[in-house]
């Protein structure tokens, strides 16, 4: 018998077992659920018609009371609905009769309604003759008769149905409970027989399992043990398994492989030189730039793309990284690599590296990886260079576009913002309230639209590279102090609270405070827009060469789907509240990774949102910009240094250099003012500039 069929019989035994059990439970619940259906059925439509109808009579007898206060339309309309209601109960309650006595009850029930309705219709005819009399100014004695008619023979009899209503209810309602305790008891006599049945399963179910598992686990057993001994060195070990099932074909399989790997052993030589050939050909065969290094950090092999940038493999064999690469970040990264033995990927502006390459330029994304035995032990570190000029040429174009389109839109906004302003204070004549509103709708869409523009406008220099941070030595709690006294009334505005966790040993930062302030005022702004109670906590501390910065609030929070693409432009969530275009984080986020840092998220979905990035300190600055291993030290921001001149890894053509982009103390060249002209291509051009102050201060009074 093969192990097949021997396993298929074990697993057809427990699915009858189990096929056994599972008729036996859904035949008892079925029984079970016929009991429950009668039940209702049988009483629970009673119940509810008699409760109905008890409440329809209260009903009637109020519009009594509403008539003899003199509200005869709204005791007319009262009155018309709940005997309406009560009569349609009283129909339900006559067709489910079921239980004994219950035909007496609706029949008493018959009689005194149709007694009770005489007299309720007899006693609204009185009441209609007193307001006519009263109409014609005669006097009322008859409120006094009227009064007694109502407690004389209308409330007895009122109470007099409404005890038999109650006599019909309390009858169902004891019905239901004997029928309940009576299926309690054949319930509990069938859950002691599915329980004796089911273990009695069980116990089979387990005998049988045991039987069978050492019928097949024995074999494998014995080969588990050949091949531990195998494993200790001993290749002549064999399988003596002599069974004729799949267990007996493997140990013959495993023989003749214990036979070829014998033979194999004599061979090892020359498949380790096969594997290094094999390995070499693959790492030649790579498009990107690929370095390999001992674990201290020298160069043991270089790809030809490598070669084409750092000089032959033969050269360069032997020497330190950082003597090869000329670059401290590769230097760095590897480093990094070795002493940590995990991956090093940088993302961001920061992580790229502008290296020449056959008298052109191009961008490589930087990526290494430790390499270790099958022991674990530490080998060394591979590099690779990802080649990415293309996708930052596509990007560039993009951005270049983005920022063109909305430079160009800023004269025309202007004048729409200008007419939409002078017809609002009157310039042409007083508006109607419909036109005032359309023009208000007008303006705020016009302010959304500009702020799109400058906001696209700012994103575009960030990438480009032309707003770099102008850095200084900052106390990362003062940094903290300044932006949270600016945002501080927007948040108490709206009743929330704006606490700031800062110690007094943090230490100094090197950062462009504008810069970072806008930074924190996005932040704010946004945990404002998605926060309706609680606070909005903004905290500080130190983290090996670098202060954390969060901002935490008690929001609505992100869904897990969106948090990975939350700092992409233009990315919103669902049903988050209007006013933002999706650009604010995808600037703090190039802000941050321009200073060398980080930003992350963390959110949970109704318990808020909790933004962090990272801020160099002034020690670790000055260990960047020296460099960690030797070599020539390059400055972060996606720069290098070019026939004595700085380039930017998306160098622009000199096409665009003549756009009109004015440049301030920040940037360089003559100062424009805002709202002034530039030349380009022969002919004027509007411009808006803005300095980094005013980019901060904005983005804080747009928000609100």
């Amino acid at each position: 018998m093969s192990l097949r069929t021997k396993l298929l019989i074990s697993y057809l035994i427990f699915i009858a077992a189990l096929v056994v059990l599972g008729g036996w439970s859904a035949w008892r619940l079925r029984e079970m659920g016929d009991v429950s259906r009668r039940i209702i059925a049988n009483n629970y439509d009673s119940v509810v018609a008699a409760q109905e109808m008890k409440e329809s009579l209260e009903r009637q007898d109020s519009a009594a009371l509403f008539a003899l206060l003199g509200a005869r339309d709204r005791a007319m309309s009262q009155l018309r609905e709940h005997r309406a209601r009560f009569d349609a109960n009283f129909q339900k309650a006559a067709n489910n009769i079921t239980e004994v006595g219950e035909p007496e009850a609706i029949e008493g029930i018959r009689r005194d309604r149709n007694a009770y309705y005489q007299l309720f219709d007899s006693f609204m005819s009185k009441v209609n003759t007193t307001e006519n009399s009263d109409l014609l100014r005669v006097p009322r004695t008859e409120e006094l008769a009227e009064r007694n008619e109502y407690f004389t023979r209308l409330e007895p009899q009122f109470n007099k149905l409404r005890a038999e209503c109650e006599q019909l209810l309390q009858l169902n309602q004891r019905a239901m409970l004997a029928k309940s305790e009576a299926a309690a008891g054949v319930a509990q006599l069938w859950f002691y027989r599915t329980l004796l049945v089911a273990g009695a399963l069980v116990v089979a179910g387990i005998w049988l399992a045991f039987f069978l598992a050492n019928r097949i686990v024995e074999p494998l057993r014995q080969l588990t043990a050949t091949t531990a001994r195998m494993a200790g060195g001993d290749l002549e070990a064999k399988v003596t398994v002599t069974s004729r099932d799949e267990v007996g074909v493997l140990a013959a399989e495993y023989n003749r492989m214990a036979e070829r790997i014998r033979q194999l052993r004599t061979s090892d030589l020359g498949r380790l030189l096969v594997a290094q050939q094999t390995t070499e050909a693959a790492i030649d065969s790579l498009y990107d730039p690929v370095i390999v290094t001992d674990g201290e950090g020298c160069v043991t092999k270089l790809n030809p793309a490598a070669e084409e940038i750092f000089g032959s493999e033969k050269e360069n064999t032997g020497r330190h990284v950082g003597e090869v690469s000329r670059d401290a970040r590769i230097a760095g990264a590897v480093a990094e690599a070795i002493e940590s033995q995990r991956p090093v990927a940088g993302e961001g502006l920061s992580s790229v590296l502008p290296l020449a390459v056959d008298g052109s330029e191009r961008a490589f994304r930087l990526r290494t990886t430790p390499m270790r035995d099958n022991g674990s032990h530490l080998l060394g570190a591979v590099t690779i260079l990802e080649d990415i000029t293309h996708l930052r040429e596509i990007d560039r174009l993009k951005s270049e576009f983005i920022a063109t389109a909305s430079h160009e839109l800023r004269t025309p906004l202007t004048s729409v913002q200008m007419g939409v302003h002078l017809l609002l204070e009157g310039a042409l004549g007083e508006l109607t309230d419909s036109q005032n509103e359309v023009l208000q709708a007008c303006r705020q869409d016009c302010e959304r639209l500009d702020k799109l523009m400058r906001d696209l406008l700012d994103l575009s220099k960030i990438e480009a590279g032309e707003s770099q941070p102008q850095l200084a030595s900052i106390s990362a709690k003062d940094l903290l102090a300044t932006a949270v006294k600016e945002l501080r009334p927007q948040v108490e505005a709206k009743g929330l609270e704006l606490t700031v966790v800062a110690p007094a040993e943090l230490p100094l930062v090197s950062v462009d405070r504008l810069q970072i302030e806008r930074v924190l005022s996005n932040l704010v702004i946004n945990a404002l827009r998605h926060t309706k109670t609680g606070e909005i906590k903004i905290s500080a501390e130190q983290r090996d060469n670098h202060v954390a910065v969060s901002v935490e609030d008690t929001g609505s929070g992100i869904s897990k789907e969106y948090l990975p693409h939350i700092f992409d432009k233009f990315v919103q969530v669902p049903d988050a509240p209007t006013g933002g275009a999706g650009l604010g984080l995808t600037i703090s986020k190039s802000i941050v990774e321009a200073h060398g840092g980080q930003i992350s998220v963390q959110s949970q979905v109704g318990r808020g949102t909790t933004f962090t990035f990272t801020l160099p300190t002034v020690a670790s600055e000055a260990k960047h910009w020296n460099g960690t291993t030797g070599g020539t030290p390059v400055p972060r921001h996606g720069t290098s240094t070019r026939a004595g001149r700085p380039c930017h890894v998306a160098e622009r053509a000199h096409g665009r250099d003549a756009r009109a982009t004015p440049r301030n103390e920040h940037t360089g060249g003559t100062p424009v003012p805002r709202g002034g002209t530039s030349t380009r291509a022969g002919r004027p051009c509007h411009v808006t500039e803005r300095d980094h102050g005013r980019d901060a201060r904005a983005t804080s009074r747009e928000r609100k």
